[in-house]
């Protein structure tokens, strides 16, 4: 049962007060973007941390002679500092809470609706892939700035069950809350007495990150003796560590576009009388070479998978993937269904889609280069592809994005 907001006017303002200083942020903020292009009747307005610091702290700060209609909100720093001077009088408007665990039980008195990933999937997921590879260990590394994230418990605990159910040994590496003077070491020596080989979970990329290091310090090889798999998908951390990181993509595009579809729900019907939940999935396991396995098809289709990341924009083709790993491209094809469960020409064209769509947010390049960029044969090619996957064209993408910057 909803308490009635007033009548849907003809345009509503909506305010997001993100982050997009992260990878994480600029999905959710593309998804929320992507849902509010298609509803006309939306205005969205921008608050970020920073224009907290500008001295932006009020509603008519952030869009003067305008009523807030509805917000969505992903940053810490915004409900510390902000909420409170922007919504002074005006707490029964909707407002959308994106993955913040602090607030995930409905502690804020202004929150009328969560949105937060599926941790106990990503745990299993996580956790079979290692056992699918044979890994008889696996340990979890914690998230050293918070002890209380109830985004790592939900994931430890599936993870740990899920190693446990199969029989396989499990530790974890869990800082003490005083912490230490030299973390690095400390997980070398942690990780030295692992019973080898062992599968790890980070809490996420940067995590993960720290655990390469210490394994270079404890003389232990990845992925020969050490497999880790790091959360986000963060490429600049991904793609610059040696070896490359695999990294589990959570689909955070899909949860700003669930937080905006929950948003107009509450426009629409009223706020909720408790606070509600809804979960997002995971997009993809990208593999990289911290858990190439050095047998069989695994290893194949890690090796294609590095091999198009780095050559897709040169319009590599399927024959040009095989030819580099010296097999067949029957060979390559099969092992690649066997392992990824999708097809090579799949796979590279997922990664010059990703790149077109990037590229499209991010600069202001003609159609024709960003075709040539992400290794299309054709402007024409791509922008077919681009609509059948994202439901509109580039044109309209990029004309939705630009319309929507902050003023």
């Amino acid at each position: 049962m909803h308490t009635m907001l007033r009548k849907k006017p003809d345009t509503f303002i909506i305010c997001l007060a993100t982050s997009r200083g992260t990878k994480a942020g600029r999905d959710r903020f593309s998804g929320a973007m992507r849902y509010a292009a298609s509803h006309r009747n939306w205005v969205v307005r921008f608050f970020t941390p920073q224009r907290l610091r500008l001295g932006f702290r009020t509603g008519s700060d952030i869009m003067p002679d305008s009523k807030i209609d509805g917000l969505i909100c992903a940053s810490k720093k915004f409900w510390a500092d902000g909420i409170r001077g922007i919504l002074p009088a005006r707490r029964r408007i909707p407002i959308v809470n994106v993955d913040d665990p602090d607030l995930e039980s409905g502690a804020s008195p202004f929150c009328n609706a969560n949105v937060m990933i599926d941790d106990e999937t990503l745990g299993r997921e996580a956790a079979r892939y290692f056992l699918r590879r044979g890994l008889a260990n696996l340990a979890f590394v914690d998230n050293i700035d918070s002890f209380e994230d109830s985004h790592q418990t939900r994931r430890l605990e599936a993870f740990r069950t899920t190693a446990s159910e199969a029989g396989a040994t499990f530790d974890e590496f869990k800082l003490p809350r005083g912490g230490c003077d030299d973390e690095v070491s400390a997980l070398a020596g942690w990780l030295s007495r692992l019973p080898l080989p062992c599968g790890i979970l980070a809490y996420n990329d940067s995590r993960a990150q720290c655990v390469i290091d210490a394994c270079y310090l404890a003389r232990l090889d990845i992925p020969e003796q050490i497999q880790i798999i790091g959360v986000d998908n963060d490429e600049m951390i991904c793609e610059n560590t040696s070896p490359t990181l695999t990294s589990i993509q959570p689909d955070f595009e899909g949860g700003g576009y669930l937080a905006a579809q929950l948003l107009d729900e509450m426009l629409a019907k009223g706020l909720p009388e408790k606070p509600v939940t809804r979960t997002y999935g995971i997009k993809t396991l990208v593999e990289r070479a911290s858990t190439q396995d050095l047998k069989g098809g695994a290893r194949l289709t890690t090796r294609a998978m590095e091999f198009m990341r780095l050559n897709f924009a040169r319009r590599i083709n399927i024959a040009d993937v095989a030819a580099a790993l010296n097999v067949s491209r029957r060979t390559l094809e099969k092992r690649f269904a066997e392992v990824r469960g999708e097809g090579v020409a799949d796979a590279l064209r997922r990664l010059r889609l990703d790149c077109a769509r990037r590229l499209v947010c991010e600069t202001g390049k003609t159609l024709q280069e960003i075709a040539y960029e992400c290794g299309f044969a054709s402007s024409k090619h791509l922008m077919t592809l681009f609509k059948r996957t994202y439901g509109m064209s580039m044109g309209e993408w990029r004309r939705e994005k630009l319309k929507m910057l902050p003023m």
